[in-house]
């Protein structure tokens, strides 16, 4: 059968990169089952096209107006302004992509600015959506509901949000990794809670610059024993001041784009990072975390994970000093009994299996 799925998903520095990456991690498992797929991303983010293209996969770009249209009603709530048009207009420039591509068996969208208004106005005969979701803010007009994180009330937060008739993927079992992540896990072997190596890493842009906050805090340690990985992403507006700080340091390696973070994540002891997609990355190879939220909507997922015992978080990025860093760390290091626990509570939350159980779901 000749299987086209159709993504429509952006990527930004505002955005982070968390969307596109687990929708390009639901492509290649898709295209296991012999599924085409094709990404349906707003101008503004063809730089990043070559993530799709270099996989495999066919990118279409919808062109941004000069300028926000005016005159049609949007109502598209917080996020609104992460298009530089209205749902209206990208509802157009979607079916005519749909039109042009061919039938597509599968219509997934992974947006916080578009909902179930864009879901209607984009269906075909004989096309089925799944929407990919984080927040439960807003309705959706989908036959499947696909939300990985681990939240109080998981189990009713999208009540009357979707159609009854709705599948609901629901928590971190069905997190979308990259199969490296699972095959890392295998080579994993028990943490005893002491720490020689951090790993560093805030996703692909990390836009109030939280790696040279933590950074400075592990300075403050003066502790030479401990190796230090930094990761940052092609869109890190703030690489040449990071770098100089690596360079200040000893034992800091800078990886820049680094196509190996599932190995270095099952090298380290403890992570300082943000919530998003790393949140079950991290998870998935038992990597205790020092978490920082850098997004309002990260503050749920944090707070749960916290509850459960998988990761320490201190706070939201604007509250968090570097101050409050190193004294986390310094309590850390002090208490490998504490760091242990929170390794065995990760692991037991993510497999590695999600994008598996996603594609089984959709193509059953």
């Amino acid at each position: 059968m000749n299987r086209q799925v159709v993504f429509r998903v952006d990527a930004s520095v505002e955005m982070g990169l968390g969307h596109l990456t687990r929708c390009l991690t639901l492509a290649d498992a898709l295209a296991a089952d012999g599924a085409r797929s094709c990404f349906l991303m707003r101008s503004h983010a063809a730089g990043l096209a070559y993530l799709a293209e270099s996989r495999g996969h066919a990118v279409r770009l919808l062109s941004d107006p000069p300028e926000r249209p005016a005159g049609t009603d949007d109502g598209g709530g917080p996020y609104a302004h992460w298009l530089p048009t209205n749902w209206q207009q990208d509802a157009d420039q979607t079916r005519s992509a749909l039109d042009e591509s061919g039938a597509a068996e599968w219509l997934i969208v992974d947006h916080y600015a578009l909902d179930a208004r864009w879901e209607k106005a984009c269906r075909r005969d004989g096309m089925r959506i799944l929407a990919v979701d984080d927040l439960a803010d807003r309705d959706h007009d989908c036959e499947i509901l696909l939300d990985q994180n681990l939240v109080q009330g998981m189990e009713t937060r999208y009540r009357g949000r979707v159609p009854a008739a709705c599948v609901q993927l629901l928590g971190p079992r069905h997190a979308l990794l990259r199969p490296e992540f699972a095959a890392q896990r295998g080579l994993l072997t028990l943490r005893s809670g002491e720490i020689n190596r951090i790993l560093v890493c805030f996703g692909g842009s990390d836009p109030t610059n939280e790696t040279a906050k933590a950074l400075e805090a592990i300075a403050r340690l003066a502790t030479l024993h401990l190796a230090v990985d930094v990761v940052i992403g092609a869109t890190n507006p703030h690489a040449a001041l990071v770098d100089a700080l690596c360079q200040r340091m000893a034992n800091v390696t800078l990886h820049r784009g680094a196509n190996n973070i599932a190995e270095l994540m099952r090298r380290a002891d403890l992570s300082i990072g943000a919530g998003g997609v790393m949140s079950w990355e991290r998870c998935c190879l038992g990597l205790p975390t020092v978490a920082i939220g850098i997004a309002e909507n990260q503050a749920d997922v944090l707070t749960a994970l916290a509850a459960a015992g998988a990761i320490m978080h201190i706070g939201a990025a604007a509250s968090v000093t570097e101050e409050g860093i190193a004294q986390a760390l310094h309590s850390l290091l002090g208490d490998a009994g504490q760091v242990r626990l929170m390794s065995e509570t990760a692991l037991a939350l993510v497999d590695g299996g999600g994008a598996e159980r996603v594609r089984n779901t959709i193509f059953c």
